[in-house]
């Protein structure tokens, strides 16, 4: 009985080395929300005249009130649910290809979370799976098939449409960004009542930077959105406000508006990064990765 129970216990010690070597936990949950998808789908064929509170109470409460109240980033998550959806037949399309492409998605998902954790040794997550909304295809189109949302330190948001070339190697891609979001999320997260404009360029910058470390080859168009000159020039109009905190101004600068280019923010904030770790080569990815913004800008040496 005794060399039973040894023998029990070299096995679950092996079990959990082996699993902290290849980078995967036994505890990670890709999840498919297609279903509920499907379900408004089908409430909004008996009752299309009220399709928008359709959607309110079958996919923004109900996706959110489920799995994403508890959530670091609860309000962003629920604004991200809160547009409806009008061509309910084109998103049924869209369920269909993520249904066909389960197990691919799956697989990319898992050896991106592998590859992740072996630079970074990072808690359980939770990915949630969902379709482009039919009206945001434009957008997902321009990032090659994949958008991701970090929800919390626990809990990542992937859309995914298999219908655009290339959505494979940026699957792998953006779980390897989002993963770093949840790791700086899980150490840093409260650590800080401020959010300024320099977090958020950092904070996109590293999640680039992460996942280009690992996916060297696929090319994200937002880091790349400026030319070097562009990003001096976006750099010199927004540097007397880096510490502001207006969401709004912050939104404008990532994203582009208007008064800056698109995506003109996730493009000098992966520049930031990129300099400064460029120059800071034998940092670990566990020790940037939680550097304060400050810091980066510092080693950046960005003037």
């Amino acid at each position: 009985m005794k060399i039973t129970i040894k023998i029990a216990l070299l096995i679950a010690m092996l079990t959990i080395k082996l699993t902290t070597a290849f980078g995967q936990t036994n505890t990670d949950k890709i999840v498919f929300l297609t279903d509920v998808y499907t379900t408004f789908i089908n409430k909004v064929k008996t009752d299309n005249k009220n399709s928008d509170s359709i959607y309110k109470e079958h996919i923004q409460t109900t996706i959110f009130e489920k799995h994403f109240q508890k959530s670091e980033y609860a309000f962003i998550v629920k604004d991200f649910f809160a547009t409806p959806i009008k061509n309910t037949s084109e998103l049924a399309k869209s369920i269909d290809r993520i249904n066909l492409n389960q197990e691919v998605i799956k697989s990319k998902i898992i050896g991106a979370l592998k590859k992740s954790r072996q630079n970074i040794d990072n808690d359980s997550l939770t990915i949630y799976i969902i379709p482009v909304s039919p009206e945001n295809k434009s957008i997902i189109k321009s990032m090659t098939g994949i958008m991701g949302l970090t929800a919390g330190s626990k809990q990542i948001i992937l859309t995914i449409e298999p219908d655009i070339l290339g959505w494979e190697n940026m699957l792998e891609y953006a779980v390897a960004h989002e993963f770093n979001h949840a790791y700086w999320t899980n150490v840093n997260f409260g650590k800080s009542e401020k959010w300024t404009l320099l977090d958020y360029l950092v904070f996109e910058g590293r999640g680039d930077y992460f996942a280009h470390l690992l996916y060297p080859n696929v090319v994200a168009p937002w880091t790349i959105a400026l030319s070097d000159n562009q990003n001096k020039d976006l750099w010199n109009k927004i540097k007397p406000k880096l510490q502001s905190e207006d969401i709004g101004y912050q939104m404008e600068i990532m994203f582009g508006s208007e008064k800056y280019p698109v995506w003109g923010g996730y493009s000098l904030g992966y520049d930031i990064v990129l300099k400064a770790l460029t120059n800071n080569k034998k940092l670990k990815s566990n020790t940037w990765s939680n550097l304060s913004s400050d810091k980066i800008l510092e080693l950046s040496k960005y003037e």
